[in-house]
């Protein structure tokens, strides 16, 4: 599998005829790549660390409205 950068990623889901769904870290650059599609923030825990839980937003990208609270 290639790797493929920010740019060209919003470049290939903008050619999607289905629906897609992007879980991301908010970040000012993503939120710039992505500003075309629908984006909901989503306040969350980090929890893999033995020093705790540490707090964090993340980007939920789509190309239709999302039904939030389903997650």
């Amino acid at each position: 599998m290639s790797s493929v950068d920010g740019p060209e990623l919003a470049e290939r889901l903008s050619r999607i005829e289905g629906a897609f769904v992007l879980s991301i870290n908010d970040r000012p650059e993503i939120r710039d790549l992505f500003g075309a599609f629908v984006i909901e923030e989503v306040r969350l825990n980090y929890s893999v660390s033995k020093s705790g839980a540490t707090a964090a937003r993340e980007l939920i990208i789509a190309n239709r409205e999302v039904r939030m609270g389903l997650v």
